[in-house]
């Protein structure tokens, strides 16, 4: 019955939406039931919640119980008649029917107007707190107009000291290691006679604005800009002047042999790859005078720190460099033209004003080259180096260098040695060790074994084919590639590895160096190592680049850029570690030293690290292994 009641609301006119409202009421449907169940003909007899009762009975009742109060009311208010009515007595009867149905089941009448004034007050409550909500919001909504309103004045503010930040950096002291510092050209010898004859690298604050507004909104393709910049070049203001160029942010391939220099990064009183780049790039006239030492001005970037005496051929920089021609090779001869022989500009790509070198990059790959004397056993090690030095060459303190006659013998002793089978396959089982996620701190240093940033991911670390050189040497190369790494990280590696084909160590002590224990691992010669390749798959991907705009220079082998890359690389850098260890035999004071390093360390896994005393208490172990 229920359902017929709400089912039929819908039939309800509009006037009639108060009655709607209270319909469904429980104690109307009781009322309006118990009104039918008791007429003035019969007893219906039916239960009160019974289905025999139609909805339709329910509706009419309840408008004939409302139109007999009504008359009810109009007749107490009206005056009394003089001649009986006919129809009075039919009104005093119902009258009388509603009030025996009311003393016996309750007052429906008075049941609705109950019902219907509770749903009156429901709804003023209802209005009441929809217009507290409205406040409320309205409220709201002001501390929000006004916390944004201080949001913008503090962006203004912001704005406004960046501003007068940018004004004083002219101002502002050149980095020390930079050769725009006159202490560094007095140490290096270095002479620039824009700087030499005025004595200062500072413009005005006007231009140091203009070059700003250069900077921005720069991004994109190159192809988009050639024909612009072209343009630039050619026009001519009214008094013969060419117009300023354009600024824009390029990636540059670099090669450089890292034997003369202390390393990538600018440092003070320092010999580095950055300061000397820098310096090309002034004299170039890529760079203003204004900006020549403030490597924070023009964006500087680089994708890998690489440590003193360590090559690279595919370090890569990001720097914003003005562009006197649309054609890029021009510009790459440009610089090519103020660097030393041993530093190359491979390729130069146009970049997004966004792209940072060092963060964009998604993964890089090393070469690390090793002579195959490197492999032999701690006994034959003994035997050649006692043949030269004599049977108390243990005796020998590590920091007495060989002499050129010595260094002859012993290049003579080993020279012709060639690596086995099983030298080889030792050593790729224990490169292989390195693949995955492990913990190296005892690979670096300064690292504790529960610091987070020691961990690091390697993806591969293989043998390569065997070359020899024209001095009769084999040479074995080796390649890791990884996500980053730590410092001094691949030369340990590879001295344990080395360590462990030659059976001075074993894949058991690799295991332990990932676990908490401390063990001290030498450290391979500097000059084996180069940065080989850099990797932007990442930023290629993302940026929606056209094939010329990639930094790939690994997939297509007849690009001008890798076959300028593969030249300097086999040419230049290969070349250079050979020669440079027939003339300095860095590997044969490696394998000095580190045949005293095993005796008296032995790869002991300690829980603390220990200092630089040694171990003596440890016995050392026999020779022959």
């Amino acid at each position: 019955m229920f359902f017929g009641l709400s089912r039929l609301n819908s039939y309800i006119p509009h006037h009639c939406n108060r009655i709607a409202r209270f319909l469904n009421s429980h104690r109307v449907q009781q009322a309006v039931i118990s009104s039918l169940t008791y007429t003035s003909n019969q007893h219906i007899s039916t239960p009160t919640h019974s289905p025999s009762i139609k909805p339709h009975q329910i509706y009419c009742k309840l408008f004939s119980i409302m139109a007999e109060n009504k008359k009810e009311v109009e007749t107490s208010t009206a005056p009394a008649a003089s001649i009986e009515d006919p129809t009075s007595k039919s009104a005093t009867s119902n009258e009388a029917l509603a009030i025996n149905t009311a003393k016996d089941k309750g007052d429906a009448n008075s049941n609705l107007n109950v019902s219907i004034s509770g749903e009156d007050n429901a709804n003023v409550n209802a209005n009441a707190n929809a217009n507290e909500k409205e406040n409320g919001s309205k409220s709201n909504k002001r501390k929000k107009n006004a916390y944004f309103q201080k949001k913008a004045k503090k962006k203004v503010e912001r704005q406004k000291n960046m501003r007068n930040t940018w004004k004083s950096r002219t101002d502002a002291e050149v980095h020390p290691g930079s050769y725009a510092d006159p202490e560094m050209r007095k140490m290096f010898n270095v002479s620039i006679p824009e700087l030499d004859s005025t004595g200062d690298n500072t413009d005005t604050v006007k231009n140091t604005e203009q070059e700003k507004k250069d900077d921005d909104g720069v991004s994109g393709d190159p192809k988009d800009k050639d024909k612009e910049i072209a343009e630039d070049v050619e026009k001519k203001s009214q008094n013969g002047t060419v117009k300023k160029n354009p600024k824009r942010k390029v990636a540059l391939l670099l090669g450089f042999k890292g034997t003369e220099y202390v390393g990538m990064q600018i440092n003070k009183g320092q010999k580095t790859i950055q300061a000397q780049v820098e310096l090309g790039l002034f004299q170039a006239g890529l760079i203003s005078k204004s900006n020549f030492g403030h490597p924070n001005k023009y964006g500087w970037s680089n994708s890998a720190r690489t440590d003193k005496g360590v090559h690279s051929c595919a370090q890569v920089c990001s720097v914003k460099i003005e562009i006197p021609t649309g054609n890029y090779n021009v510009v790459r001869e440009m610089i090519n033209d103020q660097l030393p022989d041993d530093i190359t500009v491979a390729d130069i790509i146009q970049v997004p004003r966004t792209f940072c070198a060092r963060t964009a990059r998604s993964k890089v790959r090393y070469q690390y080259m090793l002579p195959s004397f490197a492999l032999l056993s701690r006994a034959e090690v003994a035997s050649g180096f006692e043949s030269v030095l004599g049977s108390n060459w243990k005796d020998r303190s590590l920091r007495t260098p060989f002499s050129q006659n010595e260094l002859k013998l012993l290049r003579e002793k080993f020279a012709q040695h060639r690596a086995s089978e099983d030298n080889l396959e030792k050593l790729n089982s224990a490169l292989g060790k390195y693949e995955g996620t492990n913990k190296y701190h005892n690979y670096t240093s300064g690292k504790a074994s529960d610091d987070a940033s020691a961990k690091r991911y390697i993806q591969s670390f293989t043998v390569q084919e065997s070359v020899v050189d024209k001095h009769g040497v084999e040479w074995i190369p080796t390649l890791v590639v990884g996500q980053s790494f730590l410092l001094h990280q691949i030369r340990k590696m590879l001295s344990m590895a080395m360590d462990t084909a030659r059976g001075a160590s074993s894949l058991e002590i690799m295991d332990t160096s990932f676990s908490d224990k401390y063990i001290n691992i030498n450290t391979a010669p500097a000059n084996g190592l180069f940065l080989d390749m850099s990797y932007y798959g990442h930023f290629n991907n993302k940026a929606n680049l056209s094939t010329e705009s990639k930094l790939d220079w690994h997939s297509d082998e007849e690009s001008p850029a890798h076959k300028r890359w593969k030249g300097f690389k086999e040419n230049q850098v290969m070349s250079h570690i050979m020669d440079e260890e027939q003339a300095q035999g860095n590997f044969l004071t490696y394998l000095f030293s580190q045949d005293h390093h095993v005796r008296y360390e032995n790869y002991v896994a300690l829980d603390v690290k220990k200092g630089k005393e040694g171990n003596p208490s440890v016995e050392p172990p026999s020779i022959e292994n």
